[in-house]
């Protein structure tokens, strides 16, 4: 079974049982695990030839969107000073034009100029305590997508504090290099899964669709499945408010817990309410903007503002679906 990363209600896992007709591969890149099946028997030198693309493909993507490498090309940009002027590579300028997209898609909810905020949280969060007023003050400024400018294969900021963490739409782009590489090689029936995002092309061997399952976490029983997707040359990503949190107690012994998702309007974590979303399951023709429209969904402070905005969306896109889970409805 491929499993898809759990969430705090949702996996989606893979229902397919291993089979002569495949060949698969997979593996650790960045901290997250890898699942690659071709839907053919290959010989050796088509596996050293796969091997190569998602080997090439792995470094690509560290060596240019990897905010965690010091020596990457997003590092080196967060390492400008203000009005400082580069030239960038034509692939992270792409990746910041869709980023640029989604923004507007999203009327600011996805800011990947977070970046600064988010360390300052996770620092104090860290210690027992939400960061004070004056030390949000101080990063405050450096937020917001209008404080960088990228055209013409130039790029320039205007905060020396401004930094861009790719985190919610990059893995997702990542996994649409890995298929349409492979496709591009030749190998149309592909399933390619990376730290929980899934994009699929083509089709299994036994002639039908790639199979999915949406289950509650911890039960990965298919009879207890939410739901049921093929994906056709289609994708699907989980964002969930799992990946880290904090607790922090008040004197009066009151407990708040904040998540890892900051929201740039308001400047701080979203906390963890029964009103708010547990998790966030899209569909969609990319990776990249099922990542990044799950990262979306994850932003509101209520089910009822996030599932008014995913309808929003699926109207005016009928090939995107969404699948959001309620704390109340985890119950």
């Amino acid at each position: 079974m491929i499993g898809l990363l759990f969430v705090c209600i949702l996996l989606a896992g893979c229902q397919d049982p291993p089979s002569d007709h495949t060949t698969r591969f997979s593996g650790n890149a960045m901290t997250m695990n890898y699942k690659v099946i071709i839907g053919k028997r290959l010989s050796h030198m088509e596996e050293e030839r796969v091997k190569g693309i998602m080997g090439r493909t792995f470094a690509e993507v560290d060596a240019i969107y990897n905010k965690w490498n010091p020596g990457s090309e997003l590092s080196h940009l967060n390492r400008l000073h203000a009005g400082e002027q580069c030239v960038i590579s034509p692939q992270l300028c792409f990746l910041l034009a869709q980023s640029q997209k989604i923004v507007i898609l999203s009327h600011g909810l996805f800011d990947p100029t977070v970046a600064p905020l988010q360390q300052i949280w996770k620092e104090y969060l860290s210690q027992g305590t939400p960061p004070s007023d004056e030390a949000i003050a101080m990063v405050a400024p450096a937020v917001g997508w209008d404080k960088i400018h990228f055209e013409n294969g130039k790029f320039h900021k205007d905060h020396n504090m401004t930094s861009i963490d790719l985190g919610g739409i990059a893995k997702g782009f990542s996994v649409d290099l890995l298929v349409e590489r492979l496709n591009a090689e030749g190998y149309e029936n592909v399933f390619v899964e990376w730290g929980g995002e899934i994009r699929a092309s083509g089709q299994h061997p036994e002639k039908r669709p790639w199979k999915i399952f949406i289950s509650h976490l911890g039960n990965d029983d298919p009879s207890s499945a939410i739901d049921f997707v093929d994906l056709y040359d289609t994708a699907i990503a989980t964002s969930g408010d799992y990946q880290q949190h904090w607790t922090v107690y008040a004197p009066d012994g009151q407990e708040t817990t904040y998540t890892h998702i900051v929201n740039p309007k308001t400047l701080e974590p979203l906390k963890k309410r029964k009103s708010g979303i547990s998790s966030a399951t899209v569909l969609a023709p990319t990776c990249m903007l099922a990542d990044s429209l799950a990262t979306v969904a994850m932003m509101f402070p209520t089910i009822e503002e996030a599932e008014e905005w995913a309808q929003s969306i699926s109207e005016n896109d009928s090939s995107i679906r969404f699948w959001l889970v309620s704390k109340s409805s985890a119950n």
